[in-house]
């Protein structure tokens, strides 16, 4: 494909916005009352001319494939998808139809004023925002390694035009009660087939050990050593989270059932409808809203806005669980991030739910009003 193209190409469609010319148009030809927006002007030598949709397309798969993980990788989408349709003022605009390459400082502005706007009225949370702040600093480096954009634009990246705005939203999640924890596990038992052993093990390891339900999935018998789980985490680090009495256990239990099962793959769970295939993610957390529906639930069908929603709102909701019992019983914030794979004791505070429900309970004893 050809990359240059005419600087007519882009035409805003609202202030520091541009978008692709429309197919009855002739190359070069404007819409009435159309101005054409020009990328800003080089400090070093100019760049050869470019398609900025060409060659931003090129950037945005780049920037994507650059990202480890399949979740990072899905982040990243969704805010460069959110900054198109921000900046089209289009819900259906993809990243490959917004022109990269052009953006500079007015429009790096518009975004981050918008984002925080955004904010303001809860469409979305200040960390929502500052990540696809983030994701944005990160395609201008992509861009600029690729040699699609000018040392100036770059500097954006540098810039109080790309920088975080400001707030703060109070952290998401609960930590489950005993007696909360005891009614969600005698639920999940309560499933048919084998589903029901699977899913209270799978919640004893959650709980006992802090796992995400990425892990959770991604267990093998390979894993099962004496004592401790052994496995890669997040960030690609091994981990080997130790095993109590209860959790093995729990283990042993599964581990007949599912020799009855005779499954062909090695992971430790497996699919609730195929045995022969290995337990998803995905479906190790429906099966957790289907037995907290069970055990909390007060609307029939279960929908946003019934009790289980509250009780259990998230599938961190179990690691919340395992750092707040364990500062509850005696370990210190460092001993518990090391458990848990952090790598700042900051964000491991942020799992902890003691002080917050000791407040309240403490408020809700004394009198105020006269």
């Amino acid at each position: 494909a050809d990359d240059s193209a005419p600087e007519s190409t882009l035409i805003p469609v609202r202030e520091g916005v541009a978008q692709a010319p429309k197919p009855s148009q002739e190359p070069g030809e404007l819409a009435q009352g159309a101005v054409v927006l020009v990328a800003p002007k080089p400090s070093a030598a100019p760049l050869a001319p470019i398609n900025p949709f060409i060659a931003g397309e090129r950037a945005v798969q780049a920037y994507i494939r650059s990202q480890l993980s399949p979740r990072s990788r899905d982040n990243a989408r969704d805010a460069l998808r959110r900054l198109s349709r921000l900046m089209l003022g289009d819900q259906g605009a993809e990243p490959s139809q917004f022109p990269w390459p052009a953006i500079g400082f007015e429009q790096a502005t518009t975004i981050r004023t918008a984002l925080f706007e955004m904010t303001r009225v809860g469409a979305i949370t200040p960390g929502t925002a500052n990540l696809t702040l983030s994701h944005l600093r990160g395609l201008i480096r992509t861009m600029y390694g690729m040699r699609l954009v000018t040392a100036d634009q770059h500097e954006l990246v540098h810039s109080g035009a790309l920088k975080n705005v400001p707030g703060a939203r109070k952290p998401r999640g609960r930590a489950l009660s005993a007696g909360e924890e005891r009614a969600l596990r005698e639920a999940a038992r309560a499933l048919e087939g084998y589903q029901g052993a699977m899913l209270d093990t799978a919640i004893v390891l959650a709980i006992g050990a802090g796992l995400r339900r990425e892990e959770i999935a991604r267990l093998s018998l390979d894993s099962l050593s004496p004592g401790q789980l052994r496995f890669i985490a997040k960030g690609n680090k091994e981990v080997h989270p130790p095993i109590d009495a209860q959790m093995q256990e729990g283990i042993d239990d599964w581990l007949k059932e599912r020799a009855l099962l005779a499954p062909t793959h090695r992971g430790l769970f497996c699919s609730p409808q195929k045995p022969d295939w290995v337990l998803s993610a995905w479906s190790f957390w429906s099966l957790v809203r289907t037995a907290a529906h069970h055990a909390f639930g007060d609307q029939a069908p279960c929908a946003k806005g019934c009790r289980c929603f509250k009780i259990v709102t998230g599938p961190h909701d179990f690691r919340r669980t395992f750092a707040t019992r364990a500062l509850d019983q005696g370990l210190d914030i460092r001993e518990v991030q090391v458990l848990m794979g952090h790598e700042s004791s900051e964000t491991t505070a942020r799992y902890d739910k003691r002080d917050e429900e000791v407040l309240f309970e403490k408020r809700r004893n004394i009198r105020i009003l006269a």
